[in-house]
């Protein structure tokens, strides 16, 4: 009995990181021109061209909706401060985006627009 409590807790420990219904943590996907769009193990996402971070953003998932707030700040990312909620569908390994609300029209903009492959 004693034994079996310390591995228990360690299987516990092991499985309380993974995100129930959420397909997007800890996957990559291929868009236009080269941009990576890479869902890491924790909340960031970040978009990579050539292997170089041009963006960055925390992101939640909840069943279909994604929440991004850009945490770099940069000329071409928004306020971090202001969250953009997004609709995202995942079909034969294809994920687009339909914005649902976001303050940052340019962002808004360009989410809607990505056509991502799964690598």
């Amino acid at each position: 009995m004693k034994i079996l409590l310390p591995i228990a807790a360690v299987v516990i420990a092991s499985f309380a990181s993974i995100r129930p219904g959420d397909p997007l943590t800890n996957t990559k996907w291929d868009g236009a021109n080269g941009l990576v769009v890479h869902f890491t193990k924790s909340d960031t996402v970040k978009l990579l061209v050539e292997d170089k971070m041009v963006a960055a953003a925390l992101y939640k998932v909840q069943d279909s909706l994604l929440v991004w707030r850009d945490f770099i700040k940069s000329p071409s990312t928004c306020d971090t401060s202001i969250r953009g909620k997004y609709i995202y569908k995942i079909k034969e390994d294809i994920l687009t985006f339909r914005v649902l609300s976001d303050r940052c029209e340019d962002r808004a903009n360009i989410i809607q627009t990505f056509v991502l492959i799964k690598k």
